[in-house]
């Protein structure tokens, strides 16, 4: 299984014990890994991955984590996975870090119980039976990525990001080691007060993720967030290279990120993301990726850490968090709902949330062929796991107001199970380290006790943000609108990636799949959606995801997640 991830390292490490075997993969001579085997007594941990600089042994810190009886007293935080055998019990504990950039998947074959860093070891298991899980391609459809602890393998699972599973006797429990809880401060109330603590909290969230080894990267798109990690960077001198997208004329935040960059003293190297360089990718970043996700930023995402490796770096930043952490611009459609809405419920707020997606909610009967459909009917019956899933976030107890549990269901979905991952896989099969400051444990448990207005002060998203970076940063940069990546993907797949689009999407790879109906795909490929939309890039946002589903199939359906060269 430890094949199957050589980009993960060239040393490996492996412990046989009485009921259990324990490995990992790191990177030899590369200072600051964590990577380590622990016996103790009747334990063995296998840990990788790094944790906050104040731990001296990561792999005791996950020990009496996983042995305590109340694991939220614990202080675990940054990109980790770990399992830990009891010996004696017959028990195994697998965890990974709090915000998901890690993960740990498990399956359980012919009475053996299989864990894993990526998906493609399992995969690598024999005679396991590989097939989808309707219910999870069911789920990525409506999100773009599988939401919750469903993987699009039938049988495997994963393990929730802040939580902690054992499994003993063929059963398996799971209890939380991370509760994020809206206790607002009220000496926080005033701007002054909450914008140092904020400043204090994410440059020592930087500050606390530098490497020991040199070569950090810095992806800078122009936008706040990454802006701001670029600011702070910038004042614990650290020296750093800043990496943007060049999409040529379709560039919307190129010039913001060279204003940055130059405002900074920051060396910056333009990414060419134009369709030449994405169509070749498109295969091998499927197998990088280990699990589907159909955004259009992943193309992107590849060309940046290819980019960043070649240059012989080790660790890139990141500005990923800003956003679900302060309020950012991604919910306004449920937000304006709650203001309109009288007393709207954990259901309704549910179904706002979910058609915020923009992908095949409520067109199922539009894509799906009837046997696709009737195989999910068949799994969920009556129930609806999506919504089931955003209701629980929705109608948390533990958040007393909208815009939390607003922020809390975005750390929780967005983060935990697209944005962390997807950055840490496609950044990792190139041997790079990823570090996302603002999703630091303190800094997030800090932003639950700000009051509401300052992530939204009227139509000021994220003010307490952009109060932090004032006078740090250009105004123009500051105060202006977001406006995101902007991947011109309906322009992609209509235009110079049509003939790739035809050859994945096409009647015979359809009706070979037979998951979805040719006649509405081919709308698709034509430029032609369902009338209520209104934004032609929903088109490409569609189109792309189906693409990348079907390029994953290929990989790990048809191909057990075995790799492939890329031209």
């Amino acid at each position: 299984m430890l094949d199957a991830i050589g980009h993960r390292g060239d040393q490996v490490e492996r412990a046989w014990l009485p009921g259990a075997a324990l490995g990992y993969r790191t990177w030899r001579g590369r200072p600051g890994q964590a990577a380590s085997i622990l016996e103790r007594g009747r334990y063995a941990v296998a840990c990788a991955g790094d944790l906050s600089p104040s731990v001296a042994c990561p792999a005791a810190a996950i020990l009496a984590c996983v042995s305590s009886p109340d694991p939220t007293r614990n202080r675990l935080d940054g990109s980790f996975a770990a399992a830990a055998w009891d010996a004696d019990a017959g028990r195994l504990t697998i965890i990974c870090d709090p915000f998901g950039l890690r993960s740990i998947y498990w399956v359980e074959h012919r009475g053996v119980v299989y864990f894993a860093s990526e998906l493609k070891q399992l995969l690598a298991i024999p005679d396991l039976p590989v097939e989808i899980d309707p219910r999870a391609i069911h789920s990525y459809l409506t999100f773009s990525f599988v939401a919750g602890d469903r993987m699009p393998v039938r049988g495997v699972r994963r393990v929730s990001p802040g939580r902690v599973v054992e499994l003993h006797d063929g059963a398996w429990t799971e209890r939380p080691y991370l509760r994020l809880v809206e206790a607002l401060d009220p000496e926080l109330e005033a701007d002054a007060a909450a914008t140092a603590m904020v400043e204090a909290l994410s440059q020592a969230a930087v500050k606390g993720r530098l490497p020991t080894a040199q070569g950090i990267g810095l992806y800078l798109s122009g936008g706040l967030d990454s802006s701001a990690i670029g600011r702070w960077l910038h004042e614990l001198d650290v020296p750093v290279r800043a990496y943007t997208l060049d999409f040529g004329e379709q560039s919307v935040e190129r010039d913001e990120a060279m204003l940055v960059a130059q405002s900074l003293g920051l060396p910056l190297s333009l990414v060419d993301a134009r369709p030449d360089a994405v169509a070749p990718i498109l295969p091998d970043l499927a197998w990088r990726m280990d699990l589907p996700f159909g955004d259009g930023v992943t193309g992107p995402h590849y060309l940046l850490a290819r980019a960043a490796s070649r240059d012989g770096l080790t660790a890139v930043f990141n500005g990923e968090g800003g956003d679900q952490l302060f309020g950012g611009w991604t919910n306004k459609p449920m937000i304006a709902a709650e203001v309109y809405t009288p007393t709207p419920s954990a259901h309704s707020r549910a179904k706002a949330y979910l058609g915020a997606y923009h992908r095949f909610y409520r067109l199922e009967d539009d894509l799906y062929t009837h046997e696709f459909a009737a195989d999910i009917r068949a799994q969920m019956g009556d129930g609806d796991e999506r919504l089931e899933l955003l209701e629980r976030e929705l109608g948390s107890e533990d958040l007393t107001t909208f815009m939390g549990r607003l922020r809390k269901t975005d750390i929780a979905i967005k983060g935990f199970d697209n944005i962390m991952p997807r950055a840490e896989r496609i950044a990792g099969s190139f041997g790079l380290d990823v570090r996302s400051p603002l999703f630091d444990r303190a800094l997030t448990e800090a932003s639950f006790t700000l009051s509401p207005r300052h992530k939204l002060q009227g139509v000021c998203e994220k003010a307490v943000l952009k109060r932090a970076m004032s006078g740090r940063l250009p105004d123009e940069i500051v105060w202006r609108q977001k406006s995101g990546m902007c991947v011109p993907t309906t322009d992609w797949v209509l235009g110079p990636l049509r003939d790739v689009a035809t050859e994945l999407l096409g009647p015979d790879s359809l009706e070979r799949r037979g998951l979805f109906q040719p006649a509405y795909v081919s709308r698709l490929r034509a430029g032609r959606d369902i009338s209520h939309e209104l934004r032609p890039r929903r088109i490409g946002e569609k189109l792309w995801a189906l693409l990348m589903l079907e390029l994953w199939m290929r990989a790990y359906i048809d191909r057990r997640g075995k790799a492939r060269g890329v031209p």
